[in-house]
């Protein structure tokens, strides 16, 4: 269970109880008081217990209210698959391009089955279903999954909050695949004018009907286009601890700046710079440019280092 989700539900109980203990007192209920106490102090005893728990594994609570909702008897079964297999494709290609980098424009995605949740009824509350991580092993610190998924709601905040500044900034780290999935999230919500709130272990966010259809507006405006790698020569420049590097083309003009693939710094800049025959001289280079069209205003392009080919001698 969801900490959060967990601490909630003893605090509606325990709330519960004390109400119940305001309206008895030992002498005119000594075996009711009694027994509510000792109620009590076990939510109280068990409450202590939950919050000294440090949970590192993947959790997520997708919660839905509005029109797929049937009162609290249940949930639209079709509204229900589309919404978690949309929410399940976005952390899979999330953990695909923190973990490996480029996933490709199309074809399967890589190590989708360390992404894989589970999905565990929720009979407290709002109608809803938890998502949690399938390796049930112990985790001394957070695990990827629970970090892809953090940065996964981040996002989803963002294309639905009502400053769109940080869903600009999150376009320039997406994957056009993941803009995809990201609007047909929204897509699905709107068309069945859902509500959700979305939970996990230290935050909540509430997307509302006016949330939701910012998300999809945005998301649907936007576009993501990465072209293939291109051959360039010039001067290379790196800063590695913030995985930057700058190409001076030609001396003296507006050197190209930008990213250094996650993939190739992981594989080949520690050996190419510990050899020490990278920065500063004139290479042959990968270039991969990526335009982001964004609703109002200019497309914005950005370049990315993939590769060193060759050093050029001077």
């Amino acid at each position: 269970m969801l900490k959060r989700l967990e601490l909630q539900a003893l605090r509606a109980d325990l709330g519960a109880v004390n109400s119940l203990l305001e309206e008895r007192t030992e002498e005119s209920d000594p075996i009711g008081f009694l027994q509510l106490s000792q109620r009590r102090d076990t939510l109280v005893a068990k409450m202590g217990e939950v919050e000294a728990l440090d949970s590192h594994r993947a959790a997520v609570g997708l919660f839905f209210s509005g029109g797929p909702v049937v009162g609290s008897l249940g949930i639209d079964a079709s509204f229900a698959a589309k919404t978690v297999s949309l929410f399940q494709e976005m952390v899979t290609k999330q953990f695909a391009l923190e973990e490996v980098g480029d996933m490709g424009r199309r074809g399967p995605i890589a190590m989708q089955a360390n992404s894989d949740l589970i999905v565990t009824n929720v009979v407290r509350g709002s109608v809803g279903l938890l998502l949690e991580e399938a390796a049930q092993t112990d985790a001394f610190a957070d695990t990827q999954l629970k970090v892809v998924i953090d940065h996964v709601v981040e996002t989803v905040s963002a294309a639905a909050a009502q400053d769109g500044e940080e869903f600009e900034q999150a376009l320039e780290r997406m994957d056009p695949r993941f803009l995809s999935s990201l609007g047909q999230f929204f897509e699905v919500l709107d068309e069945k004018k859902a509500v959700v709130r979305v939970v996990e272990e230290e935050r909540e966010v509430e997307l509302s009907r006016d949330a939701v259809r910012r998300g999809r507006e945005r998301a649907g405006a936007a576009s993501i286009v990465d072209s293939e790698p291109i051959e360039m020569t010039g001067r290379v420049f790196i800063l590695p601890a913030a995985r930057r590097f700058e190409l001076r083309l030609i001396d003296g003009a507006a050197p190209l700046v930008g990213m250094v693939a996650r993939e190739f710094a992981r594989r080949d800049l520690e050996n190419l710079l510990a050899a020490g025959n990278a920065v500063g001289e004139r290479w042959r280079v990968h270039i991969k440019t990526r335009t982001v069209t964004r609703p109002a205003r200019a497309p914005k392009v950005s370049h990315t280092l993939v590769g060193m080919i060759e050093r050029v001698e001077n």
